[in-house]
């Protein structure tokens, strides 16, 4: 068989579907139009015929086929050749369509037969099964002959000897007892098993219950209804925190229970504080060591629920540390960084638990440190503000109405409590290192001041618990009175309140008696925002205060009355006599600052001065050495005279002062005292003249 025949017979393709006869249909015009567009894509398609392009074509066709000839001069051999070609591939496909005429014959017949074969054994099933013979017999033979007219009998039973039924017999009874063994050792088998299991449960809920005596909470599976969990998480944590708040408690195979997480089971993280002083760490908290596979359940059980809280704890960090940017708070992508003072800060971070050697090693080798215990406050603070706002989010949770529109989520307060409360405590700070030495330079000038300060609370409610009530003393009410006495029956109350709102500014209030007749010389603002405005406010009121506590102490003088200025700390007394001189005396307490030594101090005052209305009379008193601020020098000071009572602020302000109810207990200077110095020059007539010392403590 040569080439062309082999690829004939590779292009034919034997197929047992009927034969495709030619149609005798015309070929319609829009089948013309579609050929005629595909066989002339490249020239335009069918718009692109007309007459003269088709005279052209059929030129060019006859002038290519004279070519071809004239070129190829045995053409005429090649086309004999050509048509044994085809005589030759239509007698293979006469002979193949022979053979497949054949083969679907005997298809044909085999399918006769098994329907011949099927109608029979139907049949022959009618009598018995009619149900199942009239789905399986042709509806043809059920129309010709009906159903039940053929079927099968046992024309005789077989013939059972004594022996073969003895024999039967002893089978059936062997095949039983076997069988009985089998059951019976199935039964033990079963029954240690059952007993091997009972044990397994009765450990795995020995455990459950030790698990839920211990205080957690035991629950069923969302997705696992037959497994029982515990919960770890807090019903008021976000969405993310939520989905991780109950973890498997599943049975391992010697009957204990182990923690399972799920996916979602990470490594164990902590928050840690530490405490940095001028760059250089000088406390730190110690995460706890990570749990040993040896350890109980109930250890696992509180390193994952500890886990979460740490993790949801930073989360919520990271947030509020975004809005508190103001107040010396950065939220890095680690670490958070919050400012205690100038050179004072503390940094939270998350770090992973490490195994317990490791740990231990790192704490023999770095001994404790006294900011310790500050990083382990702020710890605890921020630990106990975030199960607070759990628990307010849980009371509004179920106090909330239905409200269509959708409220704006701000972050729990964690952070701000404790700058509150910093915040309140360098504004006490600050007053008592002002008041201490106030009250000192006071009892310098004989002068019998006293001062107490209480920090109050809220009453506690009977609606919170004990720890509750706790944390709501601690953040929610941050205010302290201070009560200062200056004179009998002269005092000044100064309420300092601070509150956790967005400037966390602390806010001062002067509470006066309303028969003091201060109130009318120098009444108090409304409120004061700054610790500087509060200070100069007292100095003004202690001021005043004492001058008129001269007019009401010192003897009257005929014709010689003392009076008060429109200043209300200056006392005055009109010229009078032939010399028409008079006289002037002030008094001013104010804070003074030593630039030498670097330190600030409280200074009373007692000026006075004289003139005739001209000019100044030099040589009222002599030029007094003063002793001011560190330096001595001499000064005519044209007839102005002073005498000065001084404290240095103290390098510990807690040093000889109480809080509570004990007041300011500080020995009295033997020197002279304020009525004393005063007093020497309230009598002094106009012509008279004497020497005056110039006091300096």
């Amino acid at each position: 068989m040569d080439s062309a025949e082999i690829a004939i017979e590779k292009d034919l393709i034997l197929s047992l579907s009927s034969v495709q006869t030619p149609s005798n249909h015309t070929t319609s015009l829009s089948d013309r139009i579609s050929r005629i567009n595909f066989q002339r894509a490249d020239l335009g398609g069918f718009r692109t015929i007309t007459d003269e392009n088709l005279r052209e074509e059929i030129v060019g066709k006859k002038t290519t086929a004279e070519e071809k000839f004239e070129s190829d001069g045995g053409s005429s051999e090649e086309e004999d050749e050509d048509d044994d070609d085809n005589d030759n591939e239509h007698d293979l496909t006469k002979e193949l369509t022979n053979v497949r005429q054949e083969l679907l014959g005997r298809i044909e017949s085999a399918h006769q037969a098994a329907i011949f074969a099927l109608n029979f054994v139907s049949l022959s099933l009618s009598r018995d099964m009619p149900a199942q013979a009239t789905s399986t017999v042709s509806p043809e033979l059920q129309n010709l002959i009906g159903l039940g007219t053929l079927g099968f009998d046992k024309l005789s039973a077989p013939k059972i000897t004594e022996h073969n039924h003895n024999e039967n017999q002893k089978i059936v009874i062997g095949w039983q007892a076997q069988s009985l063994n089998k059951v019976v050792d199935s039964i033990l088998a079963s029954a240690t098993r059952l007993e091997k299991e009972i044990g397994l449960e009765t450990k795995y809920w020995e455990q459950i219950l030790d698990v839920n005596n211990n205080g957690w909470e035991i629950c069923r599976l969302v997705s696992e209804k037959q497994t029982l969990g515990v919960r770890i998480g807090f019903s008021e944590a976000s969405q993310m925190f939520q989905s991780r708040c109950v973890a498997a408690l599943r049975r391992d195979s010697d009957g204990s229970i182990y923690l399972d997480q799920g996916l979602l089971e990470l490594d164990p993280h902590a928050i840690r504080v530490r405490i940095q002083t001028s760059n250089s760490e000088t406390g730190s908290t110690n995460p706890p060591t990570l749990t040993s596979d040896r350890s109980p359940i109930e250890a696992f059980i509180r390193q994952a629920r500890n886990s979460i809280f740490a993790e949801e704890l930073w989360q919520e960090l990271q947030y509020e540390a975004r809005f508190l940017n103001a107040f010396g708070v950065i939220s890095g992508v680690s670490t958070i960084t919050c400012a205690l003072t100038a050179s004072k800060s503390f940094l939270i971070d998350l770090v992973p638990l490490s195994s317990k050697s490791s740990n231990n090693a790192a704490s023999s080798t770095s001994p404790t440190r006294f900011d310790d215990y500050l990083a382990q406050f702020f710890l605890i603070s921020l630990q106990l503000n975030l199960r607070w706002a759990h628990r307010q989010a849980r009371r509004q949770r179920a106090q909330q109405q239905s409200t269509t529109s959708k409220q704006i989520s701000e972050p729990y307060p964690l952070i701000r409590p404790i700058l509150t409360r910093l915040a309140h405590e360098r504004t006490i700070t600050s007053l008592s290192k002002f008041i201490l030495p106030l009250t000192t330079t006071l009892k310098k000038a004989s002068i019998p001041a006293s001062c107490t300060i209480k920090l109050t609370s809220l009453p506690p409610s009977t609606s919170l618990v004990k720890a509750e009530q706790v944390l709501t003393s601690l953040t929610a009410h941050l205010e302290s009175i201070t009560v200062v006495k200056i004179l009998p029956g002269i005092e000044f109350i100064l309420v300092t309140r601070t509150s956790m709102n967005r400037d966390m500014i602390p806010a001062f209030k002067i509470q006066i008696n309303n028969d003091n007749p201060m109130n009318g010389l120098c009444p108090p603002p409304a409120i004061f925002h700054q610790v500087n405005e509060v200070q100069e406010w007292i100095c003004w009121y202690i001021s005043c205060t004492l001058t008129t506590y001269l007019l009401d102490s010192l003897p009257k003088l005929e014709e010689m009355e003392w009076s008060l200025s429109i200043v209300p700390n200056v006392l005055k007394r009109e010229a009078f006599g032939p010399t028409k001189i008079s006289r002037h005396i002030s008094v001013e307490l104010s804070q003074i600052q030593d630039s030498d030594n670097n330190r600030k101090g409280i200074r009373l005052r007692v000026s006075w001065e004289k003139n005739d209305g001209s000019k100044e009379i030099e040589s009222f008193l002599c030029g007094p050495l003063m002793k001011n601020i560190g330096k001595e020098w001499m000064r005519n000071w044209g007839g102005l005279e002073k005498c000065d009572w001084v404290t240095w602020y103290e390098q510990d302000i807690r040093k000889g002062f109480n809080f509570g109810d004990e007041k300011i207990r500080v020995k009295n200077a033997a020197e002279k005292g304020f009525l004393d110095v005063v007093g020497s020059i309230w009598n002094y007539p106009v012509d008279v003249v004497k020497n005056s010392e110039v006091i300096v403590i």
